[in-house]
């Protein structure tokens, strides 16, 4: 993998670059390409030797097409992904899809209606297959591999396990379908917005309308995706790939501080050693087009954006992930019990992998810490538990390897 940039700037598509070297910060840029047929060369090598971090984002095609194709069809872009990436230049991080929540990002959708739902599963295997395929293309096997960032706010996917469509469900379950799978990504990648044109909504602690009143309404978003990652991927990296301010007001020629506001609060953010650190900000969008989200017909904003430019917010990698102390506990009260052994060539566990059906390896049991009661089971593939009455904060942790 070629360095990484040093700063968290970051701009969705090529064309800013200027902007950043004159500040003597070269930082990340998002390029979406389509690989089936591609619409990109995928040469980046200009981008990457000018010290920018290139973050591809790989898709099925736009629109109807969908960011990923019809489910029978998931091993042919798999292998359109690697032919993709086999033949690309300079760069070494790729995202699996876009907002895959979203209708409007469904195969065969028309106008945001219809098409195939993207559920948790089959994003799933989907991922499974891409990761896999671009991991084998030689030279690439230590790329990361990125699942889609899901579309906040957005409750158009719903499944038996998530009825509501709740957004950090789903972004949940996403990862927990990719870890069934052994297909773990190698980092995070998160979007995150503001309602309006306003620098003050940055910072806004203002929660949704029921049902998702314990869901942040605003920019800090990125705060309940991050709080939803599982203990197991704490450690790894996060790049927030579009940001902007959105509906109802969008993007406007005016330098009103929101891109500032939005680097600072990105890197206070990081000044907490706690808290799992963001990489990459990067805004939605440099090219000319629509004027809601472009900002390359916007001298004002990109002077905001100079004057971000103008602070020294450098990128902080994380560390191995600080212990949870509950998860210890759950992992104390599972080591007290006899495990079920499994026989991982039986045909009836074959069936329960290829049908999702989990692995459990324990009944439930109970467990304590600091007087509240725990509810718990061990699995294949780690522990889990959950506050007991909390139900919508199930939590895992990995089983100690010398069990």
């Amino acid at each position: 993998m070629s360095p990484l940039p040093a700063f968290i700037f970051g701009m969705h598509d090529p064309g800013a670059e200027q902007i950043f070297l004159t500040a003597n910060k070269p930082g990340w840029i998002v390029v979406t390409v389509k690989v089936n047929p591609p619409d990109s060369n995928g040469d980046f090598t200009s981008l990457a030797a000018a010290g920018f971090g290139v973050i591809v984002r790989l898709n099925n095609g736009y629109g109807s097409d969908g960011t990923l194709p019809v489910s029978n069809r998931y091993d042919s872009f798999a292998q359109q992904c690697a032919t993709f990436v086999s033949a690309s230049h300079g760069a070494s991080i790729w995202l699996i899809g876009n907002e895959t929540n979203l209708a409007f990002e469904r195969p065969g959708n028309v106008n945001g209606s219809g098409g195939e739902v993207i559920t948790p599963t089959l994003y799933g295997q989907c991922f499974s297959k891409c990761r896999a395929a671009i991991k084998n293309v030689p030279g690439h096997a230590t790329d990361w591999v990125i699942p889609a960032p899901v579309a906040p706010w957005n409750t158009q996917t719903q499944y038996p396990a998530n009825p509501s469509g709740d957004w950090i469900k789903y972004f949940q379950d996403i990862l927990a379908a990719c870890a069934n799978l052994n297909a773990s990504p190698d980092a995070l990648a998160l979007h995150t917005y503001t309602h309006g044109f306003n620098a003050g909504l940055i910072a806004s602690e203002r929660k949704m309308s029921p049902p998702f009143d314990n869901r942040r309404a605003e920019f800090r978003a990125y705060r309940d995706f991050l709080a939803a990652v599982p203990s197991a991927l704490k450690s790894l990296p996060v790049f927030i790939t579009e940001t902007q301010a959105a509906d109802p007001d969008w993007w406007q020629n005016s330098n009103i501080g929101w891109i500032q506001q939005a680097y600072s609060e990105i890197n206070n953010w990081n000044a907490v050693q706690a808290n799992q650190p963001i990489q990459a900000l990067c805004l939605f969008r440099w090219i000319t087009g629509e004027p809601r989200w472009s900002i390359s017909d916007k001298p004002a904003l990109q002077n905001d954006f100079r004057a971000a430019l103008q602070n020294n917010f450098r990128v902080r990698w994380p560390g191995p992930a600080a212990p949870d102390p509950v998860a210890a506990a759950a992992v104390a009260a599972a080591l007290k019990l006899r495990w079920m052994p499994i026989n991982t060539g039986a045909a009836l566990y074959k069936f329960a992998q290829q049908n999702n059906l989990g692995y459990p390896q324990t009944d439930e049991f109970e467990f304590t810490f600091n007087n509240a009661t725990y509810v718990s089971q061990v699995y294949n593939l780690g522990i889990v538990y959950v506050k007991k009455g909390d139900w919508g904060n199930i939590r895992s942790v990995a089983k100690p390897a010398e069990v």
